[in-house]
């Protein structure tokens, strides 16, 4: 019998891999958009919890400290972004208002790849945020999903303060 050394599996969640995918994904329904890091941090939160923006049951389940799962994103969603960008499925672009990022034209190829039913779900809430930013207008649809998230962050506040 040979001897049998353990491996370690690879992490995938909480990664900048995971965060680059669901990047790819939002910049791919919403090309030709460009988006910086932090309105792909919202879009990024939103794809997972389309249910808070009215839309199709979210894929992770809510959670009470909304606001903060968003803002715990930022760093994870640069890094995915980089990461994309890297393997040339993202562009920068640099704009009036600094750094932001658009789909490559070979993100959709990398997408059409994706087999899991995970990332199919994921690719069709990219889509509904799409379609919601293209029936609002993009600058209305961004404005309401921060909106949101300030709102929880007053009510999650709020309850803080009744408990004491």
């Amino acid at each position: 019998m040979g001897l049998t050394l353990p491996f370690a599996q690879p992490q995938l969640f909480n990664t900048p891999l995971e965060a680059g995918v669901r990047a790819l994904l939002i910049l791919d329904a919403f090309a030709p958009q460009a988006f910086d890091v932090a309105t792909m941090s919202l879009l990024d939160y939103y794809i997972v919890h389309t249910g808070d923006a009215g839309g199709p049951p979210s894929l992770h389940p809510e959670i009470n400290a909304r606001a903060g799962e968003y803002f715990v994103r930022r760093h994870l969603v640069e890094e995915g972004l980089l990461l994309m960008a890297r393997a040339s499925l993202v562009e920068q672009v640099l704009s009036d208002g600094g750094i932001t990022f658009r789909a490559h034209e070979t993100a959709t190829a990398m997408i059409d790849l994706f087999g899991s039913a995970y990332n199919r779900r994921l690719a069709n809430a990219a889509n509904w945020l799409a379609l919601e930013a293209a029936a609002q207008g993009v600058d209305t649809f961004i404005l309401g999903l921060k909106d949101g998230l300030e709102r929880w962050s007053h009510e999650i506040v709020g309850k803080a303060a009744d408990d004491v």
